[in-house]
């Protein structure tokens, strides 16, 4: 039986910014979630990147919003089922960014 997310709390979702200062929080039209843009050296290091974040959303179930273009790559991360920022986005940035 799968675990229910729990949503996080302001402190810990600062704590998980501090901590992957890559990672922004932003928020449209009032839904909180979690944001990573980068640009790669090159397309084959952010299909590498991009490899690693599908093999980790495949382990989690726990899927985020992608956009890859050559060398840019853009996430979006939030937990779709209960439409917050649960404990299942900070596993998921936790071991993508491990």
């Amino acid at each position: 039986m799968r675990e229910k997310p729990t949503n996080l709390t302001t402190i810990e979702i600062q704590n998980l910014l501090d901590t992957f200062q890559e990672w922004k929080l932003e928020t449209k039209d009032g839904d909180s979630f979690f944001y990573f843009e980068k640009e790669f050296a090159s397309f084959k290091e952010a299909f590498v990147f991009i490899t690693k974040l599908a093999l980790v959303s495949e382990s989690l179930d726990h899927h985020a919003e992608i956009w890859n273009v050559y060398n840019k790559l853009r996430i979006k991360l939030f937990t779709h089922e209960t439409n917050s920022l649960t404990t299942k986005d900070k596993h998921f940035i936790s071991q993508l960014m491990a």
